[in-house]
């Protein structure tokens, strides 16, 4: 939603307000990027926290059309003139070409831009621009600004800067490492604290300096080359103008005068990371960070060290003890070896600790992601409730309900109650079990989002049921599945591991293998397989046999979670006969890998 209109009547104080706006689609033939949209969120964040922004007119708008782009940029152009000095700043990362930016199949030109920021009734407007197109593992992001726009074309207003991520001949990168673009992660970091010199404030010129220096060191040895962060700014004014200040964070972790090197800070249990320091000898730096756990990791050349701390609401914590990191094992002697399996025995130990911490939450039980599972589990939908998604949680218990009912009391189905599999007797059960399923998971993520994105590999296990359209009182096969992604857009499984309870076969066994190829997104995963298998036929029906199976077919998985996903597959498969069609789905869990 957008901010909320302001009064007619001019206002008195200073407002700081923004539109940041991340868009990961950028249409045509672009790629779509992975994380514009993630660092849009994290810079609004930071203006509020750190910036004194007023959250109630910073609006974040992810992959709007152009309309809504326009349609932010004058509500704020409202806000401005009523009040009677404010700071205005527009932030955006995504797709954009020499014309203007790309907003998935809308462009807004840069001229359009220009004009509706410089009407606003601002006393300073800041433009923060990380323009994009995506590439490889460090992502190409896109075309960038075109010289007209900062350099052809001179500010024409007083009080007006520009910030962008590269210069007039240069593409902006984003990192898989960073999980983010380089230039927002550095100017976030420089927000933080890395980037003050002393007095406990971050400027408008110390952020950008500080951004410049890491961005040009690291994208350096990128297949893109270096991108150089270029500025534009008018600002008449006595003194600096001050973007954040670190006393205003929730809680600060100061880095002593005696730490040299470079640390990067990662929150945990997930490492995202939240903030990078180049850290000099003979200066402390403080940064601000949010309640939580983090692991300082310093490398000093070839030497890495790590420190692991808590910080809770209002913590002034000074990071010191750091201990040795061994990064690597197979050191020739034996007990060389048997002390880094030890460490790093003990480093899986202190994860699963601060898991447990973070699932269980006990120091802030309305935000506890155990309390909101269990109760979904206990009713679908009122860990929804306990989250303040009402409408989501009244939309799962309902689903639930309905599909539950109808697969109880719909005709036939109380013959059929026990037949099948865990997932019930008919595709009702199965998406009743989806609901619920779905229902916790969801409930769990939502009070601690601390995974940005699904893994691409590792290990899922999920439950499946398949129906014949020839007979569908009870499923054709059932089982569990374990699977194994070796690699993006591969995977090998053991296919359908269980049992399946039929009134016309009592029991069948089975047990298979199948590999799959698919197209890796956000929260789809669509893919052919091939599989094979066989299946054990009840003695009791007749004659005791093994019979081999193969078939092929495609799926299409849906995570709703990073870790929970539902998923539906039509295969066609034969026992040495006519072919079967077969259809139906399952849910499961991605429990490993990243």
């Amino acid at each position: 939603m957008f901010l909320w209109c302001a009064t007619s009547l001019a206002q008195a104080g200073v407002l700081r307000h923004a539109l940041i706006v991340g868009a990961n689609q950028g249409g045509g033939n672009l790629e779509p990027l992975r994380y514009a949209e993630l660092d849009a969120e994290r810079v609004a964040n930071v203006l509020v926290e750190l910036g004194s922004y007023d959250a109630a007119h910073v609006t974040v708008l992810y992959g709007p059309t152009a309309a809504e782009l326009k349609e932010a940029l004058h509500a704020h152009a409202t806000v401005a003139g009523a009040f009677d000095e404010d700071l205005f700043t527009f932030y955006y990362s995504g797709h954009a070409d020499a014309r203007g930016l790309r907003i998935g199949n809308d462009l807004y030109p840069f001229e359009t831009l220009r004009g509706d920021i410089r009407g606003m009734d601002s006393d300073v407007k800041l433009g923060l621009l990380d323009a994009c197109r995506s590439g490889t593992i460090t992502r190409l992001k896109g075309a960038a600004l075109s010289e007209p726009f900062l350099v052809e074309d001179r500010l024409a207003a007083e009080g007006e800067a520009w910030m962008t991520a590269t210069s007039a001949d240069e593409s902006a990168q984003e990192s898989d490492q960073l999980r983010g673009s380089f230039f927002t992660h550095y100017l976030l970091s420089g927000l933080r604290g890395a980037a003050d010199t002393g007095d406990g404030e971050v400027s408008l010129d110390e952020a950008y300096n500080y951004a410049f220096a890491r961005v040009v060191d690291h994208t350096g040895g990128t297949e893109a080359g270096a991108q150089h962060p270029n500025r534009d700014i008018r600002l008449k004014q006595e003194g600096e103008l001050t973007l954040t200040r670190v006393s205003q964070g929730r809680a600060t972790a100061t880095l002593p005068a005696e730490v040299v090197g470079r640390v990067m800070v990662l929150r945990m249990p997930d490492r995202t990371p939240v903030a990078e320091v180049a850290k000099v000898e003979g200066r402390a730096v403080t940064l601000a960070l949010s309640p939580g756990t983090y692991r300082f990791r310093l490398s000093q050349g070839k030497d890495l060290r790590e420190v692991e701390i808590g910080l809770t609401e209002g913590s002034r914590v000074t990071v010191s003890r750091w201990g040795a990191l061994n990064a690597e094992l197979g050191a020739p002697k034996g007990e060389r070896l048997a002390l880094d399996t030890l460490e790093l025995a003990r480093h899986h130990a202190e994860d699963g600790r601060q898991w447990a911490a973070t699932a269980l939450n006990v120091t802030d039980l309305r935000h506890s992601p155990v309390l909101a599972a269990g109760a979904s589990t206990l009713l679908p939908g009122a860990g929804q409730f306990y989250n303040g998604q009402w409408v989501k949680g009244g939309l799962y218990f309902a689903g639930t309900a309905a599909f539950l009912g109808g697969s109880v009391f719909g005709a036939g189905a109380s013959e059929n109650f026990w037949n099948g599999s865990v997932t019930g007797p008919n595709m009702l059960r199965l998406t009743a079990a989806m609901f619920y399923g779905a229902a916790i998971a969801d409930a769990a993520w939502h009070t601690q989002k601390r995974e940005e994105f699904r893994p691409m590999r590792g290990w899922t296990m999920s439950t499946t049921s398949l129906w014949s359209p020839d007979d569908v009182g009870a499923p054709y096969t059932a089982g569990l599945n374990v699977e194994w992604l070796a690699t993006k857009g591969l995977s090998v499984s053991l296919d359908r591991i269980g049992w399946t309870h039929t009134p016309a076969r009592e029991n069948v066994w089975s047990l298979g293998s199948r590999l799959q190829l698919s197209l890796e997104g956000k929260h789809l995963r669509p893919g052919l397989f091939l599989a094979v298998g066989g299946r054990l036929r009840d003695p009791r029906v007749g004659d005791t046999l093994v019979i081999p199976t193969i078939g092929g077919g495609g799926s299409v998985r849906w995570y709703i979670t990073p870790r929970y996903f539902v998923e539906h597959e039509l295969r066609v498969e034969t026992e040495g006969g006519p072919a079967v069609f077969l259809f139906g789905g399952g849910l499961g869990v991605h429990f490993a890998g990243g």
